[in-house]
């Protein structure tokens, strides 16, 4: 399994009454490494862009975290491959490398015109099975 690894800075507005980043930022945390991660399976595509939508988010939240220097780490792997969705990992790691939450996200390939699922491109699919496999 190929693991993408992003930097993601803590930002002063994450930060709740109780001066902890929030848990609702955690989901975008969660967003940008699975962004980058995307965008780094798709950028040798002549055809980069496709519809996708989030179906399904599910967060563990294992630590508090706090306002501080060092960015975040936001690790993401596919987890596994279907017709028309996958599976991305994800984890959040404090500074000091420890556990802050584990996800899981589901993605769906998606028509926006009909409104349903479409099966992931031929190309795309590929790279997702390539990343799962550890390629």
């Amino acid at each position: 399994m190929r693991i993408f690894r992003v930097n993601v800075e803590r930002r002063f507005s994450d930060l709740d009454m109780l001066q902890h980043i929030n848990n609702v930022v955690y989901n975008d945390y969660l967003q940008e490494g699975r962004i980058r991660m995307m965008r780094k399976l798709r950028e040798d595509f002549a055809e980069p862009y496709f519809p996708q939508v989030l179906v399904r988010q599910e967060i563990n939240y294992r630590k508090t975290l706090v306002l501080g220097p060092a960015p975040l780490v936001v690790e993401a792997w596919i987890s596994s491959v279907g017709r028309t969705s996958y599976e991305v990992g994800l984890r959040i790691l404090d500074d000091d490398g420890s556990l802050a939450a584990d996800a899981i996200s589901i993605m769906v390939c998606f028509d926006p015109d009909t409104q349903k699922p479409v099966p992931i491109p031929a190309d795309y699919r590929a790279a997702l099975v390539a990343a799962m496999e550890g390629d």
